[in-house]
């Protein structure tokens, strides 16, 4: 077990890493080529691109030119690895393990390019929901018609394009849409409509609750001498806030209680007939 988790963990480690280029350069340059600082120009050394602990050990500085490494790349190396953690871990076949994986780094990189540009771009949302229809049929091919697994993605992605159809891109982008395409193919349709809720039930939450008084809060630590506000200070209500990585909690969250049998849509059930 304990040479598992490291398998798992180290992959996950070194896959995010690549995905760390994979998020930084997509639309404006080719991913080959050895990395640099951007600042600085410098090539870097093996010894600076070990996941997690080169910048841990940088201090998340450029070891040339002091200029700071973003706190993403250990974010999305450590989130990679713990996602195939869960997903390496599972009851499951391999072949699904492994299918799994796959996804999950696709994932992270959809939810971190979109916190950055509020995009999601095609290619990786077909790529998600293509493995997505893949893993579908292997899992749920023998108890469900293939009509109905191939029926499920559209299905739940309709309610996202209604929104964006008659909103006309302003209350949800397409690529929302696009993305629960996969979300229901992998899912099935009931948990499918689970993971929109959640979704939504986070997202609301998030804008509500930290959001929309995000501004006084920076406010009050810039008073303190703490940070300043000017980088939060215009948010309101009507700002462009990402729905992805909301979509993608929401998954995971049903997805990884489905591959552990939590059978959440029958829990969540239950305590709705109760209520």
């Amino acid at each position: 077990m304990g040479l598992e988790w490291i398998l798992w963990a180290g992959f996950g480690l070194i896959i995010g890493s690549f995905l760390n280029v994979l998020i930084a350069r997509h639309g404006v340059r080719s991913i080959l080529g050895r990395s640099a600082c951007p600042r600085c120009g410098t090539t870097l050394q093996w010894f600076e691109l070990v996941p997690v602990i080169s910048w841990l050990i940088l201090r998340g500085r450029c070891r040339t030119c002091s200029e700071r490494i973003s706190i993403q790349y250990p974010i999305v190396e450590l989130l990679t690895a713990a996602g195939f953690l869960a997903i390496g871990l599972a009851p499951v076949p391999l072949i699904e393990r492994l299918l799994g994986a796959a996804i999950v780094s696709i994932l992270v990189a959809i939810a971190v390019y979109d916190l950055y540009h509020t995009i999601i771009p095609d290619v990786w949302a077909f790529l998600f929901g293509f493995l997505a229809l893949i893993l579908a049929g292997i899992t749920r091919g023998d108890m469900e018609p293939w009509y109905q697994v191939l029926v499920s993605g559209p299905a739940v992605a309709f309610p996202l394009f209604f929104l964006w159809l008659i909103s006309r891109g302003t209350w949800m982008g397409l690529g929302d849409a696009k993305l629960a395409l996969g979300i229901g193919f992998l899912l099935g349709l009931i948990p499918g409509y689970l993971a929109l809720a959640i979704a939504f039930v986070l997202g609301a939450f998030v804008g509500v609750f930290i959001l929309l008084p995000l501004p006084r809060v920076a406010e009050t630590l810039q008073r303190a001498g703490i940070t300043h506000a000017r980088a939060v200070r215009g948010f309101t209500m009507k700002s462009e806030v990402p729905f992805g990585p909301f979509l993608i909690c929401a998954l995971v969250l049903v997805w990884l209680s489905e591959l552990y049998r939590l059978d959440l849509v029958v829990h969540l059930a239950r305590f709705l007939s109760w209520s």
